[in-house]
This record gives C-alpha cells, sequence and structure tokens, in this order.
C-alpha cells in the first residue's frame, strides 16, 4: 500500500476528531495561516536595497547633470566654440529643464523624482555665480537680487515636492560646487553668496523638520566662509559673516524648536557641538586679527547670546530640554579660553580660587531636588573643579620654591577647604573617599605653609609645627567625634614623626636629640591612645 496515502488518511482522521471536539465544547474554528509578518518584513528588506540602489544611481546622475552644466561653462572658456553669453543660456536651460522634467513626473517617484529639481537648483546658483564672477555680465546688486529669487524657487519647490533629499542634495551643492569647479571663489561676493545660502537652507530646515539639513548647512558656511577668508584680506567682513552664519542657525534651530515643538535629542545636540568649535575657532581667529584685545569679549558675548536662547527656549518649552548639557560644555570651554586664560589678570587668578572654594562650601546642595537638572550643570562644575586644580597646584609651587606669595589667598583658601567640610557633610557622607581627599589636599596645603613659615628657623622647628598642626586636628576631630578627620591626621603624623626621628634626631646635637626623641615619643604615645578611643565610636 502507498505510505503517502497511509499518511494522508492518518491525518485526515485526525482532523474529523478535531472537529468533533470542537463542535462538542463549542470551540471557534482554526483561522488559516497567513503569512507572517517576519515574513512581509523580510520581504521588504529584501526590496530596501533595490530601492537605495535606485536612489544612488539618481544622486549620481545628478552629479552629472552638473558636471554638464559646469564643463558647459569651464571647457567653452578654453576652447572659446561658445560666447559667454550662449554658455549662460545653455546652463540655464538645463536647470530649468531638469526642474521643469522632475515636477512633472512627480506622480511617478516623488522622491527619485524630486532628485531632478535638486539638481536644477545647483544649476541656477552656478549659472548665476559665473555669470557676475566669470563673464560680468550683471551688477552686483542684480546677481545678488537673482541668487535671492533662485533661493525663494528653491524653497517653493520644497512645497512642491516635500521629500528630505531634495533640500539635502541641494544644500551641498549650493555650497561645494563654485569651488569644485574653481569659480574665483576668493572674492567678497562668495560670501553673500554664502548667507543667502544659509538663510535659504535654515528656512528650509523648519518646513522639512530635518535638524541634518541644519547641521550640513552650518558644516558647509562656516567652513567654507573660514576658507576663503584666509586670502581674502578683508577680516572684518569675513568675522562679519561667519557671525551671520553663527546668527541664522542658531535662530533657526531656536525657531525650529518653538514652531514644530521638538526639541534637540541628545544625538542632534552633540552633532552640533562640533560646528559651533568650528565658529569659535574661526571667528575668534578673525577677531583677534582685527582687535586682539576685543577677540576674548566678543566670544563671551557669542557664547552668552546662546546660553540666552537656551534659556528663553526652556521657559517656553513644554518638554525638557535635552541640549543643556552641550551648551554649557561649550560656554565652558569659552568662558575657560577667553575668560579664565586671556581676561583675567594673573594677580588676580589666585583669588578666584578663593572665591570658587567659600562659593562651593555655602551651595545650598541641598535644596536641588532635580538630579537631571543639576546634571546638565555639570560642564560648569567641571570647569570650577579645573581652575581650582590649576590654581592649587600653582599655590603649591609657590610655597615649595620660595616664589612671592600671597598669605591672605592662602590663609583663607585653607579655611574655605576647612568651612567646606563642615558644611557640606551631607554630600561628604556619601563616601567617606570624598572626605579624605578634601582633608588630605588641605592638609598638603597646610604642610607647606609651615615648612614655608617655620623652615628659616631651623629643619627641627619645621618638624615641631607639623606635630602641633596634627595634634590640633586629633584634638577636634576627638571634640566633633569625627573619625574622618582623625585619620585624616595620620599621614601629618606619621611625616613629622618620620622627619623627626630619621633626620631631625640625626643630624642634631645629643641634648636636642634626646629632646627631639621624648617629644616625638610622647606625641605618638598620646595619639595612640586618643585613636584607642576613636575606634571605639
Amino acid at each position: 500500500m502507498d505510505p503517502q496515502w497511509i499518511e494522508n488518511d492518518r491525518l485526515q482522521k485526525i482532523e474529523a476528531r478535531l472537529t468533533r471536539i470542537e463542535n462538542h465544547f463549542n470551540l471557534p474554528p482554526i483561522k488559516t495561516i497567513q503569512e507572517r509578518p517576519e515574513a512581509v518584513t523580510l520581504k521588504k528588506e529584501k526590496t530596501q536595497p533595490a530601492i537605495k540602489s535606485g536612489n544612488w544611481l539618481g544622486i549620481i546622475s545628478i552629479i552629472c547633470f552638473v558636471l554638464a552644466a559646469g564643463f558647459i561653462v569651464k571647457l567653452s572658456i578654453d576652447s572659446g566654440w561658445l560666447t559667454p553669453a550662449k554658455q549662460i543660456i545653455i546652463a540655464t536651460i538645463l536647470g530649468l529643464g531638469l526642474i521643469g522634467v522632475g515636477v512633472k513626473l512627480l506622480k511617478i517617484d516623488r522622491k527619485y523624482m524630486g532628485l531632478l529639481p535638486a539638481g536644477g537648483i545647483i544649476i541656477l546658483y552656478l549659472t548665476a555665480f559665473s555669470a557676475y564672477r566669470l563673464y560680468h555680465f550683471l551688477y552686483f546688486e542684480s546677481t545678488i537680487i537673482l541668487i535671492g529669487v533662485i533661493s525663494l524657487l528653491c524653497i517653493g519647490l520644497y512645497f512642491k515636492i516635500r521629500e528630505d533629499i531634495y533640500p539635502l542634495i541641494a544644500v551641498i551643492g549650493a555650497y561645494l560646487t563654485p569651488i569644485f569647479f574653481g569659480l574665483e571663489i576668493n572674492s567678497s561676493f562668495t560670501l553673500y553668496y554664502y548667507v543667502i545660502c544659509s538663510l535659504t537652507f535654515s528656512t528650509i530646515s523648519i518646513w522639512v523638520e530635518s535638524r541634518l539639513l541644519t547641521m550640513i548647512s552650518a558644516y558647509l558656511a562656516i567652513l567654507v566662509t573660514a576658507a576663503v577668508g584666509l586670502v581674502l584680506n578683508e577680516n572684518t567682513f569675513v568675522a562679519t559673516i561667519i557671525a551671520s552664519h553663527f546668527f541664522i542657525f542658531t535662530l533657526g534651530t531656536f525657531l525650529y524648536t518653538q514652531l514644530v515643538k521638538k526639541p534637540l535629542t541628545e544625538a542632534e545636540s552633540w552633532s552640533f557641538f562640533p560646528v559651533l568649535l568650528l565658529f569659535y575657532c574661526s571667528e575668534y581667529y578673525y577677531i583677534y586679527l582685527i582687535q586682539p584685545n576685543l577677540a576674548a569679549w566678543i566670544s563671551l558675548i557669542f557664547a552668552a547670546f546662546l546660553v540666552g536662547l537656551y534659556l528663553i527656549a526652556k521657559r517656553f518649552s513644554e518638554r525638557p530640554i535635552i541640549s543643556q548639557t552641550m551648551i554649557m560644555t561649550f560656554f565652558a570651554i569659552v568662558f575657560f579660553h577667553s575668560g579664565y586664560f586671556e581676561l583675567l589678570p594673573l594677580s588676580f587668578k589666585p583669588w578666584l580660587l578663593v572665591i570658587m572654594i567659600f562659593g562651593f562650601a555655602f551651595l545650598p546642595i541641598k535644596q536641588f531636588k532635580n538630579k537631571n537638572s543639576l546634571l546638565g550643570y555639570l560642564p560648569i562644575g567641571l570647569l570650577f573643579l579645573t581652575i581650582i586644580a590649576i590654581e592649587y597646584a600653582r599655590m603649591a609651587f609657590t610655597l615649595f620654591s620660595n616664589d612671592p606669595i600671597s598669605w591672605p589667598v592662602v590663609l583663607l583658601s585653607i579655611a574655605g577647604m576647612w568651612l567646606f567640610y563642615i558644611y557640606q557633610q551631607t554630600l561628604l557622607q556619601r563616601d567617606e573617599g570624598y572626605g579624605y581627599s578634601l582633608l588630605g589636599v588641605a592638609h598638603f596645603l597646610v604642610i607647606l605653609a609651615l615648612y614655608r613659615l617655620a623652615d628659616p628657623h631651623g629643619s627641627l622647628a619645621v618638624s615641631i609645627s607639623w606635630l602641633i598642626y596634627a595634634i590640633a586636628i586629633m584634638g577636634f576631630a576627638f571634640l566633633r567625634k569625627d573619625k574622618i578627620m582623625a585619620n585624616s591626621a595620620l599621614p601629618v603624623l606619621f611625616l613629622a614623626a618620620g622627619k623627626a626621628l630619621l633626620y631631625d634626631a640625626a643630624s642634631a646635637p645629643t641634648i636636642i636629640r634626646i629632646l627631639c626623641l621624648l617629644l616625638t615619643g610622647i606625641v605618638l604615645y598620646g595619639s595612640g591612645y586618643l585613636f584607642r578611643k576613636i575606634s571605639k565610636w
């Protein structure tokens, strides 16, 4: 008998039994197995490479069209086979033709056909640029107006196309095509041209709702402007244009947040951070060439303007502003370079250490309930800690090297550290390491100060001053029942005792050596008794 027939008969009997069970218990019938979602997903994934390949082919074709228009201009210059007027007319017809064909075919494939108008806009920008810079067919004012009209056409086409790839292709071509073809970009006209492009694409980015478009435009605008300025020898004008790009894109980003109601995400905000650094470096460079004394002040004004926009956006936004950390990081870098290094007088910098330590000592940390908001100001805190570390290291080196020192600054710095330890117990109790670190830093500064004061009176005087300081710390800790403070005095005690035993006693006369050993023994014995008491707390 055929095995296949036996298997089919067995399956039919099983299905009949299942049907009787379903009827007996009134169970719903089993639905026909449909195509699994995973299978659909796989099919879509299989078709995506073809779509992406089509996009890349379309982009390459646009590059070919733009190259054709560019070489119509460039090759005809070299060969002379077309008059300048005919070159401009042919390039214009090609650009308008691409726009017309693309708009006509939008119904077939909107995203793909949108590449043609993008190429057409690039060619029109290139043609207007060449008409003024190469052939001088137009006056400066009329060329600027013409480029403005092309920009309005670019914006109007977006309302027709409404695909992100259209403005992205247009923005890259508009900024880079004049450079690629070497169309005498080293002129003030080029910088005006880039400002109009920035206004155009910053406006489109709001309607497109694309942060990527704003970011690419900002990168290209500031980069090419700074590059052109290196050979233009018009530093004031270049600095003004770079500042214009900064205001265009910061205000554009602000208006995007307010109109679209979508604040920057963390990834988007940090993608703008290199743009801000590029702006800061280029703007500072050109302002410094104009007036070195103004570069730092103007840089701080730009940073303050950015912080002000953030505060306004935060006030009127219903969602949390995640870009706070990025903005505060940029402000911290600008303040550290322009404010701390460039503007702050050298004689005042040590006093900045005192002000910051006292500020941290009396900072009402308990009132900060929103930890996320506090983390947003972490870059400012790191900035202060960096300045404190620099000034502390400078003070310690000055004490050790016997250079002139401001004793009020030293004494107030030490007092500020102790006040911080006393008034910020809530913060320090989270981890004993914080308390030991703070007291260790304070003890080290006191040791250097005592060395500076007692060294003229002999090495033994230094050791005695250290022993007295260690005893004072342990006594104060005993009164407060502060185990961390008492333990922090141990390194000072061991340092003083070791110096007295190994160096002072060995080099001193017999009587002084005996007194030194007796004094050290008494101090160590009494300290041991105190630590036995402290260990029972």
